[in-house]
């Protein structure tokens, strides 16, 4: 046994090493094929960056050459209109120096024998040295400018020019070149021409006053291929501008173009101190024949990927350590995730359990509203497994009891208190038709021993389904939609959630829908519904919608619809929130009565007979069988007696009405009267189990009622009890 797991820890270490060496090895190579890819994207990007470069210091060289030219041409007038005064032309050389500092000399030359009296040669010339400027007539058989390249040109060309570069006669360090241009005397023939000198280095500190690295540097060559100006600054000397010339114009040494084609690529090495480094070069079209080169150093190019080549190799020596970490624990995360695997594969089976009980919590709508008059549709998405949203909703005594609510936060703790709000929604609105005072015992039992702090946002409705009238109460939730003629909000108050506040007041509201109304409620899972680009649903698209939607639509169809267009515009995002919608529709039924009679007697038990009469002989016309009829005689007796009972304080007369309406199914009576309101509705039910000592005095003629007829319905209308009692019949 011990041979036998020695040989298995010497073949766990064997394989442990041989993941190491594979690791590492696998690190290597990813670092090598990063630092290839690395380096390739460096170049290209040195290659963009370069060519940007130069096409920007062109446009400066460019610019700065144009506005020497701008302000020489500008005085073109000046010098044609003195042409007539030879001795002018030198006030007009001086002003030009005095009023452009870049200017080291300006001269205009004039054609030979242009002026007899001055001689063959006159060429009044103004310099500017060290801040002293100083005017001259060049022109003399020693300095015969005739012969010069640049004055032939200008004058058989007829043409402004830009010379190449040369020393200074006074100072051989410094560069200078020469602009020159033609002037035209009144004939049209040219004069003479009008020439600056400047010294290259003010072209050369534009051209470095910027570089892409330190110890770059850019330079200008002439179209003759010589040096017209180059760095001054930050340690690069001329000698290196020399040296860059020699090289591109050695035409032995190996270049190439760039990826673009718009510059030269010429690499080199230091003789020095064998650092390496390139040359881009190009002759840009705007300042043609001339060309401009910039210099780099690898060091600086590359610097970013040496200090990465020893960030990976310190990030593969840790890496390694860690794997070496994870290898020796491998077998007992193994272990411990098949155990979290179980653990959760028993979770998921339990909320799938608890999602069944949950959904099956939700009402039926075959069996939980059994009335013609309304239509009903209703639909829970929960975000997750289990959610905290609710909805709600049954008939009692021709009342449509429907909630709607949302549980502040998600899963198993929300849908806890969801079974809760649930279950005491159920229970409360069994015995009592007020909204508010429902509410109010929800907060109640909600808010005791609130220690998690969890609130509900709930809405109630309770929907009288003779009459249309509808009373609810809203607890910080979102306002429904009404769905008629017009699409508007409910006007319904905000009041607290449930479960922030004890004792508190919450106040009821009422309105009336027609025939055809449906009333739209929905929790903020459809509201703050997000697409990938985290916008919201929203509440006006959704008002949008249901405003342009057919006001025809059946509830089903509505909740359908809606459902489609969160989809539409969530589409591949991830469900943030429950969606719970609801679609109540009051659609009450139009009866053919057979049978429409009206009773009124007073508050006197006198009066009974009159009542039993009336009853009985309705029965009779309607053609309800006796033993039933008897049923219904004994129930409205009792609830009329009732009435006269309590209704009214002693020595306080009153009247009741009773109307009794019948159809091939069913008869209704129903009884008004104008005394103290009383619901009977909301009496707890007499429990008949209990003796008579220990059972509580009142609710036995309501249960007596209950237990006869089919429905009891009550509502207080303008200030009048009407209290409603329906029995179904065999036709």
């Amino acid at each position: 046994m011990r041979n036998s797991q020695n040989t298995s820890k010497s073949i766990g270490a064997k394989a442990s090493i041989g993941i190491l060496i594979t690791a590492a090895a696998l690190m290597l190579l990813i670092s090598g094929i990063q630092q290839y890819s690395a380096r390739k994207q460096i170049r290209s990007d040195l290659e963009r960056n370069a060519e940007m470069e130069l096409v920007l210091k062109s446009l400066g060289v460019k610019h700065s050459l144009e506005d020497v030219e701008l302000a020489l041409r500008n005085r073109r007038w000046e010098f044609e209109q003195v042409l007539p005064y030879p001795d002018s032309l030198f006030a007009v050389t001086r002003r030009v120096v005095e009023q452009n500092p870049n200017f080291d000399g300006c001269c205009i030359a004039m054609v030979p024998d242009y002026y007899p009296e001055k001689g063959r040669l006159f060429e009044p010339y103004t310099l500017r040295r060290c801040d002293v400027i100083n005017t001259y007539q060049l022109g003399s058989d020693a300095h015969d400018y005739s012969k010069n390249k640049y004055f032939i040109n200008s004058v058989e060309n007829d043409t402004s020019f830009w010379s190449e570069p040369y020393p200074d006669e006074d100072n051989p360090n410094v560069t200078l070149i020469t602009y020159t241009f033609p002037v035209y005397d009144a004939s049209g023939c040219v004069a003479g021409i009008v020439g600056v000198d400047l010294e290259s280095e003010w072209l050369g500190k534009m051209l470095n006053a910027r570089h892409m690295f330190p110890s770059s540097y850019h330079i200008l060559i002439s179209g003759e291929g010589k040096l017209i100006c180059g760095p001054k600054e930050k340690g690069n000397s001329h000698q290196l501008a020399e040296e860059t010339l020699n090289m591109i114009n050695d035409s032995s040494l190996h270049r190439e173009p760039s990826s673009s084609g718009y510059a030269m690529l010429l690499s080199f090495t230091d003789n020095e101190d064998n650092s390496e480094g390139n040359v881009f070069y190009s002759s840009p079209e705007n300042i043609k024949p001339w060309r401009i080169a910039v210099v780099n150093y690898d060091d600086e190019v590359f610097e970013p990927l040496i200090r990465m080549r020893w960030r990976n190799l310190l990030l593969t020596l840790t890496g390694l350590l860690i794997l070496a970490f994870i290898i020796h624990r491998s077998a007992k995360s193994i272990s411990n995730l098949q155990r979290a695997n179980m653990e959760k594969e028993h979770i998921e089976s339990e909320l799938n359990i608890a999602r069944k009980i949950q959904m099956d919590m939700l009402p039926k709508p075959e069996s939980e509203t059994k009335s013609d008059d309304v239509d009903i549709c209703g639909s829970l998405v929960p975000a997750k497994m289990v959610g905290g949203d609710l909805y709600d909703y049954f008939v009692r005594d021709e009342k449509l009891y429907f909630c709607i609510g949302d549980v502040s936060g998600k899963g198993v703790p929300a849908a806890l208190v969801m079974g809760v709000v649930h279950t005491l929604f159920r229970s409360v609105s069994a015995h009592e038709s007020r909204p508010d005072r429902i509410m109010g015992t929800l907060n109640e039992n909600v808010s005791q021993g609130n220690e998690s702090n969890m609130f509900i946002t709930f809405f109630i409705g309770v929907l009288d389904l003779p009459t249309g009238k509808l009373r609810y109460c809203n607890a910080g939730h979102d306002r429904p939609f009404v769905i008629g003629k017009e699409t508007n909000v409910l006007p319904a108050k905000a009041n607290l959630p449930l479960g922030v506040v004890e004792n508190m007041v919450y106040v009821a509201q009422e309105t009336d829908l027609v025939p055809g109304d449906m009333l739209f409620l929905f929790t903020d899972g459809l509201t703050e519904a997000k697409n990938i680009k985290h916008q919201l649903f929203g509440i006006q698209r959704l008002t949008n919608y249901l405003q342009e939607c057919d006001k025809k639509i059946a509830p089903n169809t509505l909740i359908n619809k809606v459902t489609e267009q969160v989809d539409l515009f969530v589409k591949d995002a991830e469900q943030s929130d429950d969606l719970t919608l609801l679609a109540v529709q009051y659609t009450p039924a139009m009866k053919e009565l057979i049978f429409d009679e009206t009773l009124t007697i007073s508050n006197k038990i006198s009066e009974i007979t009159r009542l039993n009469a009336f009853v009985k002989s309705s029965a009779q016309t309607i053609g309800i069988e006796a033993t039933l009829a008897n049923k219904i005689k004994l129930a409205v007796e009792e609830a009329v007696t009732n009435i006269i009972d309590y209704a009214y304080p002693d020595g306080v007369e009153g009247t009741v009405t009773i109307a009794i309406e019948a159809d091939a199914n069913a008869v209704r009576f129903v009884i008004t009267d104008t005394g103290a309101e009383f619901d009977p509705t909301s009496v707890t039910k007499a429990d008949t189990t209990l003796g008579i000592d220990d059972r509580p005095i009142g609710g036995l003629g309501i249960f007596l009622v209950r237990n006869l007829m089919d429905s009891i319905n009550y509502e207080r209308i303008d200030g009048k009890n009407v209290l409603r009692l329906e029995k179904i019949y065999d036709s």
